[in-house]
């Protein structure tokens, strides 16, 4: 019986796991600490826009990360709901204690997984990097196996900063792991440090709240997974605060104690989740900056301050915490600190985020660029699912990226690479108007299908709700509205004239009638209140008002991707010479030969690669293959 290492037990490693599992594969879950699994380093929180998009689709496909979120949420929000619906993201505010056994708990009981303590050492191959053979252990013990999912987190070398202090550490409090990073650099695989950071925890008890704005969250909150019953915790709300002058001067005046600005730090950070020293640096004109005031737990009295990631030391970091409203008297419970780690080039994995020079590897998470629970996740997934495949002799699953941000995200890694930690943005999908969060089931499940990892009667549900949607908009396209008619109030109170008749659907995709009205409008369809499991009235509505308003642009789209699909399908040989190719300039040829492409599709979306040389290669292909 073939056998699955994955090496890790952040959220990558969970997914990883948990689908591999769910695929029916024999699997064993490596990890430093037990009580450690699923644990919150930064914000306690999964979601948002983008992100909160990726996490339906893991939900979609049989993913794990939704349903804990359900279950040990504490304050859920929809963030852009004023927005159309392609730009939503739901977010959740998590009890980061609960979250953590809930994901110990779920692999515990998950049939044909294992966990185990320990750390990786080293990769064991028959001969060379073919014929992996098993995972060496720091103890010397060897788990055997034919395939390994690296989800190795910030560990890999990692190095904890607070002002001018280091700690070999893996994230505060847990050690790094060497041997590991020091074998695959080793191995020739091309690396770099990155580095990102977290915000002190402070005493709840030491914080005025009467003086924060308060941020409530949705009521009733809407689950993230599209098979959760509800929300079963109780509710918190969380605060807003917002840095002061003299925040700024605190920070201004120390900057040569920061980590970051006082030459401590190697690594790269996120762009887009910069420390507070970065803000007040790289954003000088902006008078304050917002902080978020979250609970971490309702196991605790921690309380998170995210916008306020900083590698300060642990003196200055009081000083700014006691400059905003509210924090005078505040205590810090745990400090703030930015932590640096080994990651590796994408470009060195192929589109099923397998490492082409390890036979029987996959990389996913941090350890490939990239920033953020939800994009560990996606990748884990995506891994655990192919490395499956890979055992069974199957084809990967790719995902376009007119399928999921996570095929979005997947292709930015293996064809663009990022020198930067990655993270998910709606910007980096250009077919966004398709990938609506809330319909990741329906788009899905053709491939949740193919997975095997969603059970029989989840898959019956997202089909029975597909064919509700059908009925329901044949009504539209056949019911009649005239001034006679039941929907001639709506109108006449919506300001529109009935001169002449019109379907349901013209109708409903007039812009002057409001959600509120259109919801009036489809009271009168045959079985639109029936209540079905994981049918959202007022979401369906959104949904449908989405579908017939936005079709033409949808079918604009439609037709532009047909030619780009034909590309993507359009497989690049292995032995592929790009040198010997006529024609292409030596910049071209330098890039082709750097981020080995596997489709014409992939080579069209590097930096650089101009349409006249994909052209050139397509005709290369044709002529030389008859393809």
């Amino acid at each position: 019986m073939k056998h699955l290492v994955v090496i890790g037990g952040g959220h990558a490693g969970i997914e990883a796991a948990y689908l591999a599992a769910r695929m029916g594969m024999d699997v064993t879950l490596l990890t430093m600490h037990l009580d450690q699994i699923g644990q919150m380093s930064c914000n306690p929180s999964i979601g948002g826009v983008g992100k909160g998009h990726m996490v339906r689709e893991l939900d979609a496909l049989g993913g794990a990360m939704g349903r804990l979120i359900d279950a040990t949420g504490i304050h859920f929000r929809i963030l852009n709901e004023s927005r159309g619906v392609a730009v939503r993201g739901p977010r959740a505010q998590a009890d980061k204690v609960k979250y953590r056994i809930a994901a110990r708990r779920l692999l515990e009981t998950t049939p044909r997984l294992r966990l185990r303590q320990g750390t990786a050492a080293s990769l064991l191959w028959e001969t060379g990097t073919r014929g992996l053979r098993g995972v060496e252990l720091l103890d010397g013990s060897v788990l055997p196996c034919d395939a390994v999912v690296v989800t190795s987190g910030t560990f890999l070398n990692g190095r904890v900063l607070i002002g001018d202090r280091r700690l070999e550490a893996g994230r505060a409090g847990e050690p790094a792991s060497t041997h590991l990073a020091d074998q695959l650099k080793g191995l020739g695989l091309r690396h770099r440090r990155l580095k990102t950071g977290t915000s002190p925890r402070l005493a709840r008890a030491s914080i005025d709240f009467s003086r924060l704005q308060v941020q409530p969250g949705d009521d009733p909150p809407r689950p993230f997974s599209f098979f959760s019953p509800g929300i079963p915790l109780p509710q918190v709300p969380c605060h807003i605060v917002h840095t002061t002058a003299e925040t700024e001067a605190i920070v201004r005046a120390n900057l040569h104690r920061s980590s970051l600005y006082g030459g401590h730090i190697e690594g790269t950070g996120p762009r887009y989740c910069p420390s507070i020293e970065d803000k007040f640096v790289k954003f000088p004109d902006k008078g304050h900056h917002q902080i978020f005031v979250e609970p971490e737990s309702l196991e605790t009295e921690e309380i998170y301050l995210a916008g306020l990631s900083t590698s300060m030391p642990s003196d200055v970091q009081l000083r700014m915490v006691r400059s905003l409203p509210g924090f005078e008297q505040a205590e810090i419970v745990r400090p703030g600190y930015a932590i640096e780690y080994d990651s590796f080039d994408p470009l060195q994995l192929n589109r099923g985020l397998g490492v082409e020079a390890l036979e029987g590897v996959w990389f996913a998470g941090q350890i490939n660029g990239t920033t953020g629970y939800e994009e560990a996740a996606g990748q884990g997934l995506l891994a655990g699912i192919n490395a499956v495949r890979w055992l069974r002799g199957l084809e990967p699953v790719v995902l376009g990226r007119d399928q999921a941000y996570l095929g979005v995200m997947v292709d930015d890694l293996v064809t663009k690479g990022t020198d930067e930690p990655y993270r998910m943005l709606t910007a980096r999908a250009e077919h966004r108007l398709g990938l609506a969060c809330d319909l990741a089931d329906a788009r899905l499940l053709s491939v949740a299908r193919a997975v095997g990892a969603l059970p029989e009667t989840e898959l019956a549900q997202v089909e029975a709700k597909l064919e509700r949607r059908e009925r329901l908009r044949a009504q539209c396209d056949a019911a009649w509205v005239t001034r006679t008619s039941p929907y001639g109030p709506i109108a006449e109170a919506a300001g529109l004239r009935l001169d002449a008749g019109l379907s349901l659907s013209d109708f409903l995709r007039r812009q002057q009638l409001t959600p509120e009205a259109a919801g009036a409008c489809l009271t009168f369809l045959e079985g639109w209140g029936d209540v079905q499991p994981g049918w959202d009235a007022a979401l369906e509505r959104d949904l449908l008002l989405f579908d017939l308003r936005y079709a033409g642009y949808r079918e604009r789209e439609a037709r532009l991707l047909e030619g780009q699909r034909g590309w993507d399908h359009l497989r690049i040989p292995s032995d592929f010479r790009v040198e010997h190719l006529p024609g292409l300039s030596t910049e071209v040829k330098e890039k082709i030969k750097l981020h080995r492409p596997e489709t014409l599709g992939q080579a069209s979306r590097i930096p650089g690669i101009t349409p006249a040389a994909v052209t050139l290669m397509h005709l290369w292909l044709h002529r030389s293959r008859g393809i």
